[in-house]
């Protein structure tokens, strides 16, 4: 076991870095909706990437029920949350499925797409879902708002049927409550946004394209995904999580996302407690360091054993 002081948050440093990531999205994204010409680019650039960053901060919330984390969590909820209209719920029911045991890796497992060696998958992750997801955002934040929760599970077996993605997961009744309150303001945001920046609607469109094509080029680079297992236990967690140490990754894996491994080993351990945590299993594990690639590496897809 690791010592105990690797879980314990700092409230601080989650403050002053999302609130500076959230600062110069607000800046960038009102350069942008008053550039022209090709000069639009660079602040489109600067609101992807830090809005990409504080998108992340869901991950946090998800896994961190620290009370001190309590203000911090409202904080995503109600700014970052209603921006990208995604609720902590909606992308956290289906995160922790991914995590436990037993299902990580099997056809139970909700994120642990098969794109390795099929070309059409990998274009409709990398390159189509992109385009797709702020649409499919905005229709399950006024199907939430309407309270058509049916309507979404329906929705959802067709999704994944034909598109092998989900796009809901099944709600107790309390969390039908928590998402609706949430796509009701989330969508009143919008509403007002489109009436009062119609002009601003495009650009928006374009961050969040953008943002999601982070997100889903990091799914290649985090897992073997060629093959589902019929089981799994904490070994597999270990074997088919990717580390990558290089700070190129920080493009697409910034906040801890490079120590891959070390997260599903310890998916309660705060984000900006990782990197110490990779250098201690790193210094006492061996199977722990088989999982440190390249991104090269990880792009081209190794072979991990699982099961063993």
């Amino acid at each position: 076991m690791i010592d105990r002081k690797f879980f314990v948050p700092r409230p601080a440093r989650y403050y002053r870095d999302f609130l500076t990531y959230l600062a110069v999205f607000a800046v960038s994204f009102v350069w942008g909706i008053g550039a022209d010409g090709p000069w639009v680019l660079l602040p489109w650039v600067l609101a992807v990437l830090s809005l990409h960053r504080a998108g992340l901060f869901c991950h946090e919330v998800v896994h961190s029920k620290h009370a001190s984390l309590r203000l911090f969590r409202a904080l995503y909820t109600w700014t970052v949350a209603v921006i990208v209209m995604v609720p902590p719920i909606r992308f956290g029911l289906p995160h922790l499925a991914h995590h436990r045991l037993g299902v990580f890796g099997t056809p139970e497992d909700p994120q642990y797409p098969l794109v390795r060696g099929n070309p059409f998958a990998m274009v409709m992750v990398l390159v189509v879902i992109p385009f797709i997801v702020p649409f499919t955002n905005l229709l399950m934040t006024i199907t939430g708002a309407l309270g058509a929760f049916r309507f979404e599970r329906a929705l959802d077996r067709w999704a994944t049927e034909n598109f092998g993605f989900s796009l809901s997961s099944e709600l107790t009744a309390e969390q039908q409550g928590e998402v609706r309150r949430h796509a009701q303001v989330t969508l009143v945001v919008f509403v007002l946004f489109v009436a009062l920046l119609p002009s601003a609607l495009p650009f928006y469109y374009a961050v969040m394209v953008g943002g999601w094509a982070l997100i889903t080029a990091r799914i290649p680079l985090e897992h073997e995904l060629e093959a589902l297992a019929e089981a799994s236990g904490p070994r597999d967690q270990m074997v088919d999580s990717f580390t990558i140490e290089s700070p190129l990754a920080l493009l697409i894996q910034p906040i801890g996302f490079r120590f891959h491994t070390a997260h599903h080993m310890y998916p309660g351990v705060p984000y900006h407690n990782l990197p110490a945590l990779h250098e201690e299993l790193k210094r006492s594990s061996p199977d722990y360091r088989n999982s440190i690639i390249s991104i090269r590496t990880a792009i081209r897809g190794p072979k991990p054993v699982r099961g063993s």
